[in-house]
């Protein structure tokens, strides 16, 4: 190893700093990068990245947050690139979590430990702790004063507070159930572990812990302990997440278990809600049998119990009493819902429940379970002793005393209504304000309308259930025979016969005519499963709707009047649909239920709409744009359909019933697609279409600074073909610069909005607006017009038009480089944009004026454009002063990382298409100052996160094959290469190179692979085989080694039968070879290695 320079050494460094400073502004460039997230769990060196695998679907305000926002901050080691974090700030603690539905931080400081909050240059601020320095920024001097204000008044108040605080640091009062290291299994580390009262804290180390540093806190009173896959760990299981721990022996294991149980059985005893409810002395006695201190509630029934009655009301079902726990469902407990309790309280629920309940038959506290049930299904379900409402049984009537109740403070007379047979749903009068439930938001009661939201479900005390008008329906229909598969082929009229139909009291029934009283066929209402509405035409009626049954039946029915149809549909979806998607009956395309795994009870209510899928999972409603899905499998392996949209990955299970067809269908028609115009493209989340957003970040991180850009044309082979790849799936495409020129990327941006249909300006008519208003003199006047012309474009295409120009202005900024000046890019985007042939130089005109007066037409801040178009200019222009700006395809910038992989420690390196790994690692290494030791030896790594496997990359490899074909669950990793002196000492002792034995071996063709099999193992020759039996048994496999890519790891998800492992992969067949001990895995490496490498294993050995 040669010794380095001061000089050499200080080169090397500022290389690498401008490498980063190159990459970082390309990413600041407005581009939208791709924000797919993975669920990878990555272990950071100061942080822990604890990902939920299910995020809660309100926020849970466990602590009183103070202020909440997104900040920037510096990473634990120093560095240049701010890390962006979701920080939270309440009386104790200071925490930043990775996103804004993280539950679990990344890292939480103790306000005890903090000596002061200091504000640093324009918008950024220190947090002084005693171990360390904390830098945040903010986004704007405004916001950073207003944390600054928050932290110092906390700091304050805490220096002036005789009260003890609820800390667990040394500055605190502590109050420690169990403490000690433990090993977490995923990521994993090693962590310091303890529980204080209903919490377990986890931190990187003991001396953090007195320092005041923590890395999350777990709320136990969700949380249930579990036995792990082996003898020495355990699960800790949330509903976010499951955390696995090991420790060192089983007597260790048995300690924390039961700690943890205690501390769990410690957490649900918090009396808190109780003892805020008991205030009303009625509430502090059973509503049924008068038993003290009821710790359950019947939520809309306002009633609380004590847990024998609970199990009496459970018995009911859901849909007369939703019995809820005061001390376990704490996320149900929501404000307007205590208040509901101490404004009823069971006093006054039982003025109207239990008005005239007779004492022969009242319920004492030690009835029977016999009993109580037939007292509870009684006074409830029955209502045989409550008070009727005086306008009982006149529906209008009621009606409108529920809709002038819920507008008042009268809880009482909302509950008597809610349960005499008003209709919860009722038509109010009022357009904008529909339902009682809005009526009341409108008015500004939300206990009231907490009290509505609880009873939408309930149906036992609704005499009128429905509305017959809307909700039941009788009528001629023309029928087709069911079938048990879907419907794809055209149906002539004389494929239908005429029936007669009615849907009334749970039954969708047809008869042959009005007159017959014997029922042809039916269903009911409760075995719909979904509802599909056909295009007009599909079939020779002219509207057709199908129902699909339990059974897997297809049912089609049509009419030639679309009124009767529509009227139909309305009254079918609120007969099969939960109350919480009535505002959509009558206006979706397609409804149902489908099996979810993150359903309740594994089922989810589904309404498609046009591109808006309306999801119900439990009592929560969401929305989901089809076209701006991350990623949409449509055919894994079980035959499931997996959405991955914003709010995280829907997986619809698989069904063989003719429904489940029909559904993946229609999601990935709703979708996008690549031949429709702007707003029917797949989308990003800007609502930008992906190929246009794809294309524009291609150009801007590799072609900003090529001649020519946008005037030079592309191969047309590799244009049209990639156009394709985009039209098919544009999700799915993903733009390498190995693989695509940026002329061919250029090229392919401009056919594609030539092509569109309808352009970015929405159809000639628009087009003509448009170049008309480049005609007008005046030139604020023209701006003005151009500005109501942008507001009238649909949101798609005025997005799109802002991204697009927004690029061009980016472009032409560095038009000494490019030589793209303004009225080039007008040349060559005028007649693109207008679908002209060019002659007109009025579309040109036009462009250039979108590009000149950007600011302006779009409303965006000249200073920030300034100062990003300042920032590139001076990083090129400082690139350009020290190498060539120019890049061959030959050559990129490489990040590698050097012994562990932490978040903003990537060493940038420029690798050139013959750099070997070799003199990558040198290069590395002299960057980073590292001289190697004597005996000391370093390797490059080709990881693969996702599998917890790598493999040792040969010395004399091309780096920058390697580098392209990376994944992104891949990195390269140099660290330092301790089996290489085993591996050839083993090697200089061996005469006949060959090496077989039995080993443990799984083929591994899924992810569920996990069975591993005693096999007799050969390696000889050029070859590896394998034997079902001892050597000499008929050959299983065989395989030409220096075909296969040997990896090492232990992938725990298989459950392999010991750690060593071997990961042998040739084509798309893996095969995973566990060895007794590590020995035998470095025998067999060396073996492999010897063979493939010819004895060329490690340079001048």
């Amino acid at each position: 190893m040669r010794v380095h320079t001061p000089y050499s050494q200080n080169m090397a460094l500022k290389q690498e700093e401008l490498l980063r400073d190159i990459q970082k502004c390309f990413n600041n460039l407005n581009v939208e990068e791709d924000k797919k997230e993975t669920v990878i769990l990555r272990e950071r060196e100061d942080s822990i990245d604890i990902r939920c695998t299910g995020f809660p679907d309100f926020t849970e305000d466990f602590r009183q947050i103070v202020k909440a926002g997104w900040l920037e901050k510096t990473p634990p080691k120093g560095g240049k690139i701010y890390q962006r974090r979701w920080v939270q700030l309440d009386s104790e603690y200071l925490r930043y979590f990775q996103t804004i539905k993280e539950v679990y931080s990344k890292r939480m400081v103790s306000l005890g430990s903090v000596d002061k909050v200091v504000s640093v240059g324009d918008s950024r601020f220190e947090l002084h702790s005693q171990s360390r320095t904390f830098l945040f920024r903010a986004e704007s001097t405004q916001e950073r004063n207003d944390w600054v204000c928050c932290i110092e008044k906390i700091l304050s108040d805490r220096k002036h507070s005789l009260e003890p605080r609820n800390l667990f640091f040394r500055n605190g009062s502590v109050n420690i159930s169990f403490e000690g290291y433990m090993e977490m299994l995923s990521p994993r580390t090693k962590v310091y572990t303890l529980i204080n009262k209903d919490k377990l804290f986890l931190f990187r180390s003991h001396e953090e812990y007195f320092q005041g540093v923590g890395i999350t806190d777990i709320d136990m009173r969700m949380a249930n302990v579990r036995d792990g896959e082996n003898k020495r760990s355990f699960t800790l299981t949330t509903p976010y997440r499951a955390f696995s721990f090991m420790v060192d022996s089983e007597s260790e294991k048995q300690r924390w278990s039961e700690a943890l149980k205690e501390c769990v059985s410690r957490a649900l005893s918090c009396d808190g809600l109780c003892e805020s409810i008991w205030r009303v002395p009625s509430n502090r006695m059973c509503a049924d049998c008068s038993s003290s201190m009821p710790e359950w509630a019947s939520v809309n029934l306002c009633v609380l119990l004590c847990e024998k009655c609970a199990g009496a009301h459970r018995s009911l079902g859901q849909n007369v009493s939703k019995v809820r726990s005061l001390k376990l469902d704490e996320r149900v407990w929501t404000d307007d819902l205590i208040r509901v309790f101490l404004l009823l309280g069971n006093g006054k629920a039982n003025q109207f429940w239990g008005a005239n309940i007779p004492p022969s038959e009242s319920l004492c506290s030690s009835a029977h379970s016999e009993q109580r049930l037939e007292h509870i299904t009684a006074k409830y379900k029955d209502g045989k002793y409550r008070k009727y409402h005086t306008l009982y049984g006149q529906q209008e009537a009621l009606n409108k005393a529920l809709c002038s109740a819920v507008q008042s403070g009268d809880l009482l007379e909302t509950l008597s209504l809610l349960n005499c047979g008003v209709d919860i749903n009722c038509n109010t009068g009022i357009p904008e304000f529909p339902t009682p439930l809005s009526l009341a938001k409108r008015s500004g009661q939300t206990v009231q309308a907490e009290l509505l939201m609880q009873n939408l479900n309930s149906e036992s005390f609704t005499p009128v259930d429905k509305d017959a008008s809307i909700r039941s329906q009788s009528g001629y229909l023309f029928k087709t025979a069911s079938s048990a598969k879907p419907i794809t082929d055209h149906k002539t009229k004389t494929d239908f016969s005429q029936r007669w139909c009615s849907l009334g009291d749970g039954m969708f029934s047809y008869f042959k005519s009005e007159q017959s009283h014997h029922k042809c066929g039916g269903m009911k209402t409760s075995e719909i499963i979904c509802l599909s509405v056909n295009s007009p035409g599909k079939h020779g009626y002219e509207h057709t709707f199908e129902l699909y049954s339990e059974e897997g039946r297809v049912y089609l029915f049509g009419s030639d009047d679309g009124s009767i149809i529509k009227n139909w549909i309305q009254a079918i979806a609120m007969a099969v649909l939960p109350p919480a998607l009535f505002d959509v009956c009558g206006t979706c395309d397609r409804l149902g239920r489908l099996r979810c795994t993150e359903g309740n009870h594994g089922i989810g209510w589904f309404c498609l709409s046009g591109f808006k899928l309306q999801v119900l999972l439990e009592d929560n409603v969401q929305i989901i744009d089809l076209r701006k899905l991350l990623t949409l499998n449509l055919s894994d392996s079980a035959g499931s359909m997996v959405l991955v949209w914003r709010g995280g990955p829907l997986h619809l299970l698989a069904d063989r019933r003719p429904h489940f067809v029909g559904w993946q269908t229609f999601i990935q028609q709703r979708s996008g697609a690549g031949d429709q115009p702007l707003s029917q493209q797949q989308l990003t989340d800007l609502g930008v279409p992906v190929i246009i957003d794809r294309c524009l970040d291609h150009v801007t991180r590799y072609g900003l600074m090529s001649s020519g850009i946008y005037r030079k044309n592309g191969v047309n082979s590799h244009v049209t073909k990639l156009l394709e790849r985009f039209q098919n799936d544009a999700r799915s495409v993903t733009l390498l610069e190995s693989d695509y020129s940026v002329d061919d990327v250029a090229s392919t941006l401009k056919r594609f909005l030539r092509e569109v249909k309808d352009g970015v300006f929405n159809g000639q008519e628009n087009n003509d607006n448009w170049l008309r208003a480049a005609g007008l003199e005046n030139r604020a006047e023209k701006i003005k017009r151009y500005q109501i012309l942008l507001s009238n474009l649909p949101d798609v295409n005025r997005e799109t038009l802002k991204a697009l120009i927004h690029h061009l202005v980016c472009v032409q900024h560095l038009s000494d480089e490019n030589q793209m000046t303004i009225r080039n890019l007008g040349i060559v985007f005028g007649p693109t944009l207008f679908h002209t042939d060019g002659t007109d130089v009025t579309g040109s005109q036009v462009v250039e004026e979108l590009i000149q007066n950007y600011c302006s037409i779009f409303n965006v801040s000249e200073s920030d454009l300034k100062r990003q178009l300042n920032m590139t200019s001076v990083i090129l222009n400082k690139h350009k002063s020290q190498r060539p700006l120019s890049r061959t395809p030959s050559s990129t910038i490489c990040a590698v990382y050097l012994e562990k992989k932490t978040e903003g420690a990537e060493v940038l390196v420029q690798v050139t298409a013959d750099m070997t790994v070799v003199k990558l690692v040198s290069v590395v290494l002299e960057l980073k100052g590292i001289q190697q030791a004597s005996e000391e030896f370093w390797s490059c790594y080709e990881v693969l996160e996702k599998d917890d496997m790598e493999r040792t990359l040969h010395y004399q490899e091309r780096v920058l094959p390697i580098y392209f074909s990376l994944s992104c669950h891949s990195h390269l990793l140099i660290k330092r290469n301790h089996y290489i002196i085993s591996i050839m000492r083993y090697l200089e002792n061996v005469e006949n190179l060959c090496k077989t034995g039995p080993l443990r071996v799984c083929e591994v063709k899924s992810e569920s692979s996990k069975t591993f099999h005693s096999r007799h193992c050969e390696l000889s020759g050029t070859t590896f085989r394998l034997h079902k039996e001892q050597q000499g048994s008929q050959c299983e496999r065989e395989y030409p080694v220096k075909e296969l890519k040997l990896y090492h790891g232990c992938r725990s998800k298989m459950h392999p039968p010991t750690p060593w492992g071997l990961i042998l992969i040739y084509d798309k067949q893996q095969w995973y070879l566990c060895c007794e001990n590590e020995d035998e895995l470095t025998e067999w490496t060396a073996v492999f290695y010897s063979i493939q490498y010819n004895g060329d294993i490690w340079p001048s050995w």
